[in-house]
């Protein structure tokens, strides 16, 4: 939770994490370590720098405090009652149970920063996505034979081969970028050209700077209708996978035509970074159609009876990695048709992320179902805010954390009601 508060304070002002080592922002001096305990130096300090004794916000103790509530709280959850039935027991699944604990304070990071300053840092969901990914890949080496991959969905071989072409075609991608082959969308708006500030309630650009003055906020009564688009759109598109950043206007509107950028056409130029992982992943499926036996080889590389070890790891890295994908699908489909559909860009890449790293910890389940109730736990809130007449600009990443937090704790739930569905999973 410490830790937390330093990159909650520093990364959106481009400040590094590691130096120079914590020190009060009134006095500059540094923290003495016994000045730094969480929670008891707060208390002890009464709230203020020993040396200069300027106020020490209270969010520094309700960060460190939430973070050991959740930490803590998904320990209990877990292994004392026993709300999800693959959780197994702690010292055969600790990798899986330190990766949702990570992604937890990493959403609680991540929320935070949205709320005060409408941007994502995108580095601590790609943290969160290495440690779900690693943890994926590790977990069968500690876990017990019939609970190979605990705290996670796997995907099948098939799913796990589209998403390593998937991942390659990205990779290819990014390549192409830097060599200046693509360019990124809404490059001329992120110039300025369009004058982008931070995103509203529909997404959020990472690059972009915190909204300058309250008067230009969106009413709450324009808030609702947002969210409740964004409900549409999310059961309109419900089996449609969905991913980029969302520039917006001084005013906290999405870009659009009249602001000197073009969104369907920028739409295209992302259209053309996903081709290369489109298009090997549907190689991948013409030959495992034409060629059975490649798609048997393939498959026998992740069966844990004829590979006791390779086979459960592969499968953990493959699932992990398919989760990732289809986590940030979701976002990525809904952001290019909502935004081909209706002139104005839809979503951003700080959502896309946030249900990217959620998907690499979890499998494809757990950001499949929390894309539809992240939507429902931000209108609740739009409500609230349109009945009691207030007006601040909702940020919609701490409802894909909320929605995340509700799904991965009554997955089992969510399970049982989506078997009809799901069949097997």
């Amino acid at each position: 939770g410490s830790f937390l508060n330093v990159v909650i304070y520093r990364l959106p002002r481009g400040e590094s994490i590691v130096v120079p080592p914590s020190h009060c922002p009134s006095c500059g001096r540094g923290i003495r370590w016994y000045d730094n305990i969480p929670l008891l130096s707060w208390l002890a300090l009464g709230a203020r720098c020993r040396d200069c004794h300027a106020p020490i916000s209270s969010r520094y103790f309700i960060i460190e405090a939430a973070t050991a509530i959740r930490v803590a709280g998904l320990f209990v959850l877990y292994y004392v009652v026993r709300v999800r039935g693959d959780a197994g027991v702690f010292e055969q699944t600790w990798p899986a149970y330190v990766s949702h604990a990570a992604l937890l304070c990493g959403l609680l990071a991540c929320s935070v920063v949205d709320i005060e300053q409408f941007i994502i840092p995108l580095e601590v969901m790609w943290f969160c996505a290495v440690v779900g990914v690693a943890a994926g890949a590790v977990a069968p080496l500690f876990a017990s034979p019939s609970l190979p991959h605990p705290l996670m969905t796997t995907a099948g071989p098939e799913a796990i081969a589209y998403a390593v072409a998937g991942g390659v075609g990205v990779l290819i991608s990014l390549a192409l970028l830097r060599w200046g082959f693509l360019q990124p969308s809404f490059i001329d708006a992120a110039r300025g050209d369009a004058q982008p500030a931070p995103s509203g309630p529909v997404g959020k650009s990472k690059n972009v700077k915190a909204k300058p003055a309250a008067a230009a906020q969106p009413k709450t009564l324009r808030l609702l209708p947002r969210l409740l688009w964004r409900s549409v759109i999310a059961a309109a598109l419900g089996f449609v996978p969905g991913t980029t950043s969302q520039t917006v206007d001084a005013a906290g509107i999405p870009i659009t035509a009249g602001g000197g950028v073009n969104p369907r056409r920028e739409m295209l130029r992302e259209l053309l970074f996903l081709a290369p992982a489109f298009v090997l992943a549907g190689a991948v499926w013409f030959v495992f159609g034409l060629f059975p036996a490649v798609a048997d080889t393939w498959s026998s590389l992740l069966d844990s009876r004829r590979f006791a070890t390779m086979g459960p790891v592969l499968t953990g890295l493959g699932s992990a990695l398919f989760g990732y994908m289809i986590g940030g699908l979701w976002i990525w489909g809904t952001r290019i048709l909502g935004t081909l559909a209706f002139g104005k860009e839809a979503m951003g890449m700080g959502d896309v992320h946030i249900l990217a790293a959620v998907g690499a910890v979890s499998g494809w389940i757990v950001p499949s179902v929390t894309f539809f109730v992240a939507p429902v736990i931000g209108l609740g809130w739009a409500l609230y805010l349109w009945i009691t007449k207030k007006q601040p600009v909702l940020a919609y990443g701490p409802w894909l954390a909320a929605g995340a937090l509700v799904t991965l704790v009554f997955h089992d739930w969510f399970i049982e009601m989506l078997q009809p569905i799901l069949g097997g999973y």
